[in-house]
Formats: C-alpha cells, structure tokens, sequence
C-alpha cells in the first residue's frame, strides 16, 4: 500500500488504507504501508516504511513525501511483495510506477478523490486550467497501471470519458466495521449530544469549500424556521471559521454546534445520535460517511452528485437531492415528518450497509490482486 498520507492524519484514504490493510494482514496475508513520516508520530504497526517528508506552507498536517526509491525497491523485494497498490497518483504514485517496475510486479490504484475538484488548493493557475491539467495527468497516470478501482460508476465513467483504457473494477475504496457501528447505544449517544429530544441533524466533514456545508447551514435556516430542531457539524477544516460566522449571520444561535474534528468513534457515536445525517458534498467518489451513517441505521439527505446516488438510494435508505438549500430542506422535513417512514429507511439503511463490512471487501481485493496477477503472468503471492 503507498499513499500519500497515513496515520496519525484523518481523513477518508487513510481509514480505507488502515481498515484494509488490518483486514488483508488478519486473512493472512502480509501487508506494508509505505507513507510519508510525520513530525513526532512513531508506529506501533508492523511493516510501515516511512519516507522523509517536508511540510508545504499551508498544511501543517499533511508532509509531502520525498521519494526514497532504492530504499523503497529494496524493501519491498525483500519482503517478497507481489502487488503494489497506489493510494495517490502523485509523488507517491509515481514513486509506485518507479518501485513496480523494479520489482516486475503490477500496480493497482484506487482513484479515491476528484483530484480536480480541489485544484483551489493550488495557487497561482487559473481554477479552469489546473482542472484540465489534473484531469490529463490522471488519466495519463491511470494508463500506466495495471488495474483501477472505482468506487463509484461515476468515478469509471469519468475515466473512460478520459481516455483511460486500463481495466476497471468498480468496487467500495474501502469498508466499514458494521457490527461494531450497529452496536452503538444509540439513546447514550443521543443523551450526551443532544439536549432534549427534538429532531437532530448531523453532519460529518472535512470544513473545506469543497465539501459544500454552507449549504448545510443554508437548507437547516429553512428547517427551523418551521421546527425545533439541532445541527451537529462534526469535523474541522480551513472552512470553519466562515461556517461559524455563517451560522451566526443565519441567527441560528444554540441550534448550530461545531464539534471540532473528533476521534472516528465519537464521530460514529454522533451519526448513531442523529434522526437524520445530512451531507451536501458534490466531490465524493464514494462518501464513507454515508455508508457509517447508514450502518447505525441512520437515514440519509445527500446531494445528488458524484458517487452518492450510488450508496443512498432514494426512497429506501434516505433522500437523494440536488444540490441547493431548499431541495435538501424540503427533503429534511419530509423525513422528519413521518417517523414510521424515517425508521424504514434507517433499518433499510443498515442492511445496505452491510455490503460495505470490511472483511468483505477485503476478501474482494484479495482476490482481484489474485486476478491482476494472473493476468500480468506474475507469480502468486506468498502466503503467510
């Protein structure tokens, strides 16, 4: 596994790289992690190779690698690996290519993130000329490995609209931990972050622009102009300052609280606590939160954009949506409205969750490594 980061950062690769990759090494297979180093962070796992990195201006949570190929080839043919599988087609990504070529071995990548839709992050090029130079290296990238997985049909769709004709399975980036979610007390959950028992919304997110909580805010106005009812923002970002004064702006006063980023289970705690979860993101490719949100059983609103429509199906396990404030309001109280209609679609949402449980998946990577190797003629895997 190379990605781009890994812990102690927080974000959705990183939990589908760690989630995976515990599950490959508990089926027996052996699994190394190569991610750049973070200042003061030492590893308590076995089998992660850290790169030197640099922190860029701006970032202070997200170190560049520097790429180490020799010592990285020289690991890895040590350890015999087999297959590599890229996280990133940037510095690591092609540090993967390099790496894979040495070893004869094929490289799988998981397109995990709308790389061009985060091109307001690079500065000095014009928003519209960085998203076609994003989108041709990508793609260009995507020719050179061996096998990709989408996690959506949205996602290979675009590939294809690219270009790219490299084999393309469509499957979950990666799992969630289904039981342990569903085990969740809900009613504790509710108690400590909710006060009373008026209807709760929650959101779970990076605060950045790309992920569209202002609209959030915008359609939970129109909420509670007709009823009581809370908003939960769980996450931290470069947003949150604007979404703060936002919601002071809107008047909504103690009917908005910003939770900060918090550790996964108390985020999964807050999405069990809610009467509905609602995200308004048009950049997912999946959106892991959606499927933690349905696996407590929670309903959900979502914008319908990028691979969302894909993991909510509207009518069933919540309400899919265009992306504006009055369509997802109208939508949170339709679902609010009907309590026996919303209890459908939760208990409706954690059976469909369950595609998702990580062993699952795990075992299909597993076996898609198995084909990717038979068909690039390279020797299976060791097993341990």
């Amino acid at each position: 596994m190379v990605t781009e980061s890994y812990v102690p950062r927080v974000s959705g690769v990183v939990h589908a790289v760690r989630s995976l990759t515990a599950a490959l090494r508990a089926a027996g297979h052996r699994v190394l992690v190569v991610a750049p180093r973070y200042p003061g962070h030492t590893d308590t796992e076995p089998d992660v190779l850290r790169l030197p990195s640099f922190l860029p201006p701006g970032q202070p949570d997200f170190p560049l690698a520097l790429p180490a190929r020799r010592r990285v080839a020289r690991t890895l043919a040590a350890a015999g690996v087999a297959v590599v599988h890229a996280h990133s087609p940037f510095i690591v990504g092609r540090l993967a290519l390099g790496v894979a070529r040495r070893l004869r071995a094929p490289v799988v990548f998981t397109h995990h993130t709308l790389y061009h839709e985060y091109v307001h992050y690079v500065p000095w090029v014009h928003p519209a000329l960085s998203r076609r130079l994003v989108l041709r290296y990508t793609a260009a990238f995507a020719r050179r490995c061996h096998h990709i997985i989408a996690p959506s049909r949205y996602v290979a769709d675009l590939l294809r609209a690219q270009g790219v004709g490299t084999p393309v399975t469509v499957m979950p980036s990666s799992g969630v931990d289904v039981a342990a979610i569903g085990a969740i007390d809900r009613a504790a959950a509710r108690a400590r972050l909710a006060p009373g028992w008026a209807p709760l919304l929650v959101t779970v997110s990076r605060l950045a622009p790309e992920k569209s909580v202002e609209q959030v805010l915008r359609a939970f106005r129109q909420v509670v102009d007709g009823q009581e009812a809370y908003l939960l923002i769980v996450g931290d970002g470069p947003s949150r300052g604007g979404l703060e004064a936002l919601a002071a702006d809107l008047a909504l006063g103690g009917r908005v609280r910003f939770t900060g980023a918090l550790p996964h289970e108390e985020a999964l705690a807050a999405m069990a606590a809610a009467d509905l979860f609602v995200f308004a993101s048009q950049t997912e490719t999946q959106g892991l939160v959606l499927v933690e949100a349905m696996a407590a059983g929670t309903p959900v609103v979502a914008v319908a954009r990028g691979g969302a429509p894909e993991v909510v199906t509207h009518g069933v396990t919540g309400l899919v949506v265009e992306p504006d404030p009055a369509a997802l309001a109208a939508a949170v109280r339709a679902v609010l409205a009907d309590p026996e209609r919303r209890a459908q679609m939760g208990a409706r949402a954690r059976e469909a969750a369950r595609a998702y449980a990580t062993p699952a998946v795990a075992a299909r990577l597993a076996a898609l490594y198995e084909e990717v190797l038979r068909r690039a003629h390279v020797d299976a895997p060791h097993r341990a």
